[in-house]
């Protein structure tokens, strides 16, 4: 099937523009070989479908040169195509220091929120189904459910993917028969990145052994899109039922939902008190743990859980916590080279230093939680904290008030311990995230 056929019927099959009478669809444009073939395929398609087509463009201000060449690119060629363009940029590293996330945490966001300031009806973004694979591997690596399996979506919100169904091999295909030049970006070719290493090492095996791996899993994940729905219906049927107008969930009959259908109560219940999507697989197991006997979880965004007869509720504690806690956590972002040429590096030093590049999505700074490990560095093993707080003498009594930092995969600095393996600081190491810990 042709890249353009490909992306017809994926409009077609999954209502891509809804109904949309003289939509304007605004792609999301790179310069790269995906967003380049997609805004031609468009194009050519444009009257077809009754579409108007724009581009938006976004520097995130982080490859220097090239991705001002990249922007002039883009400006170029939408001259050349009589495409109307939106440019934005924002400093992706100064964000993701001042929230303490990863690069590219923080470049999805600026990125998807100029997108949606920009767009008019909808959004088209140049995701493959090359990317699709990847993102299925990576859910796979860090332990996903279902969820993380169904992969990325066709359609999230004003967010197409027309492309979904198209490999990388086929969108480059495309380019050289039809002329289209694209750039392409260096950080592609390196494997600095979770992502870059699954597609330079690990999908090339797959396809060995399945040469059309990418649309198998494309397949797997909308069938498995379609058992996510169900699941999230029988949820949305328990919550409708036991919440009260305080906003409290009651428990009756909880323990005999199956537990697909308990995890879902569990984080549509926190996540819509919180108003923000941010619940992973490790906090939801943490507020399943503290139904049956009762108890408190504090999770990211300062909010705290609480079960008590039967009853979950949720509040923002952050202020009360602040006062109770004993501790003050600040850090600080230096490069790694200046550290070493200002400061005789030195054990407690490196035990309080994070390898900025290896946070994975949001660092937060808390308390332990229930089921929390950590495989410190230099350690061959993986200990709860509990079994850690127990191997320093820690007294019971000051265990909840010992702060942690944690990212998306779970704790990587304990205060008076150290840091996790996974996030130490190397000689490989470019920005470090210094910690420093004040007693109030």
């Amino acid at each position: 099937m042709t890249i353009k056929k490909s992306v017809l019927r994926t409009i077609r099959q999954f209502s891509l523009l809804g109904d949309y009478h003289g939509a304007t669809v605004t792609v999301a444009l790179s310069g790269g070989a995906d967003s380049m073939a997609l805004l031609n395929v468009l194009l050519s398609l444009k009257d077809e479908l009754g579409i108007t087509i724009e581009a938006a463009h976004f520097n995130h201000m982080i490859r220097g040169n090239e991705a001002d060449r990249d922007e002039e690119f883009v400006k170029e060629q939408c001259k050349r195509l009589g495409v109307k363009l939106y440019c934005g940029q924002g400093d992706v590293p100064s964000n993701a220091k001042e929230n303490g996330i990863s690069l590219e945490t923080a470049a999805r966001n600026l990125r998807y929120d100029f997108l949606s300031r920009v767009n008019k009806d909808f959004v088209a973004t140049a995701h493959t189904a090359s990317d699709n694979l990847e993102t299925v591997i990576f859910n796979l690596t860090r332990g996903t459910a279902i969820d993380g399996l169904c992969g990325i979506p066709p359609k999230r919100d004003i967010f197409i993917r027309p492309l979904i169904f198209c490999t990388r091999e086929q969108i480059e295909s495309y380019c050289e028969e039809n002329n289209i030049p694209y750039v392409t970006d260096s950080t592609n070719l390196c494997d600095d990145y979770s992502r870059n290493k699954i597609r330079h090492n690990i999908i090339p095996v797959l396809k060995d052994i399945n040469p059309s791996v990418e649309k198998a899993i494309v397949r797997m994940s909308v069938a498995l899109r379609h058992d996510s729905k169900f699941l999230n219906s029988a949820a949305e049927n328990y919550l409708t039922a036991n919440v009260n107008s305080e906003g409290e969930l009651s428990l009756d009959g909880f323990d005999t939902l199956e537990p697909a259908v308990s995890s879902r109560v569990v984080k549509m219940f926190v996540e819509g008190a919180a108003k923000r999507s941010f619940m992973e697989s490790v906090h939801i197991e943490a507020v399943l743990g503290i139904i049956q006997g009762g108890g408190k979880i504090s999770l990211p965004h300062k909010w705290t859980v609480y079960c008590d007869n039967r009853v979950l509720w949720v509040e923002n504690k952050s202020n009360v916590e602040q006062q109770k806690n004993p501790y003050t956590v600040n850090t600080a972002e230096m490069d790694y080279n200046l550290l070493v040429s200002e400061q005789k590096v030195n054990n407690l030093l490196l035990k309080n230093s994070i390898d900025c590049d290896k946070i994975v999505g949001e660092l937060v700074g808390r308390v332990r939680w229930q089921g929390d490990s950590i495989r410190l560095k230099n350690r061959g093993c993986t200990k709860t904290l509990n079994k850690l707080y127990n191997e320093y003498r820690i007294p019971v009594e000051e265990r909840d008030l010992i702060p942690v930092l944690a990212d998306d995969k779970g704790v990587i600095w304990i205060y008076g311990i150290g840091v996790a393996h996974r996030c130490a600081v190397t000689e490989n190491t470019k920005r470090i995230l210094k910690i420093d810990v004040q007693k109030n």
